[in-house]
């Protein structure tokens, strides 16, 4: 047999292929990301879409902390979106936050004027602008509300001072209530009115809208008036027209429902 052509054995067996070291492999890829992301990032710092403020992106949940000093009753009127309002026994301050929907710079301002703070909405540059986001207030459990909500949901729990809700198109609900007096308009909606302690007047006004009131018991029950048009009334909670706490329902073309918590 001819061996010109045949190479030579080889001495000892043949190393295996070199394996690329993991922490090198790990760091190489970290490179390529990091170039990657930096691209991303200039190409989306550089011209915008075109829609508003030039493509600017405005940071989502932009606000500012609001604290006033405490008022006797807090009004905030023609809001629109999410409100919410919760008493803490601990406060001795209004504070509160507000959301823009479009998530650009928002402030809440407030003016007091004779024991009531009224509480507005501005953009990040101070203009008013009707408050239509989310509205967070924080009131002292004594503090008194007056709140007018054109659409969107509302909660509040643990009011202790009087209340004034007109609300439309509203999906409200309120939770462990305790004012003396409480007089709520609801209009195209629904409520889900919770009381923790029972109100000396309460009036409920609802308008193409469904509203459950659920109040705690009493020793001698509770004085109860209806007004009603083209509406289904339910009262469940035991009646007497001498007692102490006095209910009236005005209800034109929806449903009302009174019964113990």
């Amino acid at each position: 047999m001819d061996t010109a052509d045949v190479p030579p054995r080889p001495t000892r067996p043949p190393r295996p292929p070199r394996r690329l070291h993991t922490g090198v492999l790990a760091a190489g890829l970290a490179v390529v990301l990091a170039v990657t992301v930096g691209l991303v990032v200039a190409a989306h710092d550089g011209d915008g879409d075109g829609s508003g403020d030039g493509g600017r992106d405005w940071p989502a949940h932009s606000t500012y902390g609001f604290r006033a000093a405490d008022a006797g009753t807090v009004v905030v009127d023609a809001v629109s979106g999410t409100v919410q309002v919760t008493a803490d026994p601990d406060a001795h301050a209004v504070t509160g936050s507000y959301h823009r929907a479009d998530g650009r710079p928002a402030v809440l301002h407030g003016s007091t004027s004779g024991g009531t703070l009224t509480v507005g909405c501005a953009d990040g540059d101070g203009a008013l602008q009707p408050c239509a986001g989310t509205l967070f207030l924080v009131l002292p459990q004594h503090t008194g509300l007056r709140l007018r909500q054109t659409s969107g949901v509302a909660v509040l729990e643990g009011l202790g001072g009087d209340l004034s809700l007109d609300g439309s198109s509203l999906q409200l609900t309120t939770r462990d209530l305790r004012p003396s007096h409480a007089d709520i308009t609801v209009v195209s909606g629904s409520a889900d009115l919770g009381f923790g302690a029972a109100p000396t007047e309460l009036d409920v006004h609802a308008s193409s809208a469904s509203v459950a009131v659920r109040l705690p018991h009493t020793d001698d029950g509770y004085a109860v008036t209806t007004a009603a048009a083209s509406a289904d009334v339910q009262v469940l909670v035991p009646r007497d027209p001498a007692a102490a706490h006095r209910v009236a329902l005005t209800v034109t073309s929806g449903s009302v429902a009174v019964q113990n918590a």
